[in-house]
């Protein structure tokens, strides 16, 4: 087993413990995007994609995007190599977001947010587009944090989420997406099936669009 293999799995074990999990990355951000990479990740540049499809076909010039659980800026690298957006971002871990920062893709980062707590920073605005990749996966957030994501968006805004295989299957995401708590704030507009993610394992990516008309 490698290293880099071992290191992700070791991530996946802190369900209902983000002391623990903000920890593990504090001591990981330096070597996570090698580890990743080695991992062949590539949610990431498709997370990256999606939202750049997604801001092309309903977004407007001044289109927003909030990158939920940003890490070391992976996505927001490849979506500003894509366009100008303005992106903001949030990580659990302050040693990740720092790593972020170093990129130059975003506004503002703020590191020590927890997605799995039901409301949202006030530091922090709402979006048009809003993106989480490699958030819901095992020992991250339960399927409920979809909701504070939702709480991110501006009425009539997008959320593009990833789901790892595993990770919907144990969790039951797939139920709760279709869930009235979800419907009463946000339709499924699509969703890629069984795409790529990492070597080991596919995903699948969920676009919805939150309830109400966009300013």
């Amino acid at each position: 087993m490698s290293n880099s293999f071992a290191n992700v799995k070791q991530s996946h074990v802190f369900f209902d413990n983000s002391p623990g999990l903000k920890k593990y990355y504090e001591d990981w951000a330096t070597r996570y995007d090698v580890d990743l990479a080695d991992q062949k990740w590539v949610a990431p540049r498709i997370a990256a994609n999606l939202v750049h499809l997604l801001a092309s076909a309903y977004g407007t010039p001044d289109t927003t995007v909030f990158d939920a659980g940003c890490g070391t800026g992976l996505v927001g690298s490849v979506l500003r190599s894509l366009g100008d957006y303005v992106i903001d971002g949030v990580d659990l871990s302050e040693n990740m977001a720092a790593e972020a920062l170093k990129t130059h893709a975003y506004r503002k980062v703020y590191g020590g947010v927890d997605l799995s707590v039901p409301r949202r920073d006030d530091r922090l605005d709402q979006y048009g587009i809003v993106v989480s990749s490699g958030v819901f996966t095992l020992g991250h957030v339960r399927p409920t944090a979809l909701l504070t994501l939702i709480e991110y968006a501006l009425p009539g805004g997008l959320i593009a989420v990833s789901t790892r295989g595993s990770y919907a299957v144990e969790t039951g995401f797939e139920d709760f997406a279709g869930s009235e708590k979800v419907a009463a704030q946000a339709s499924l507009e699509f969703r890629l099936r069984d795409a790529h993610y990492i070597a080991e394992e596919s995903a699948d990516y969920w676009i919805f669009r939150k309830t109400g008309t966009s300013r």
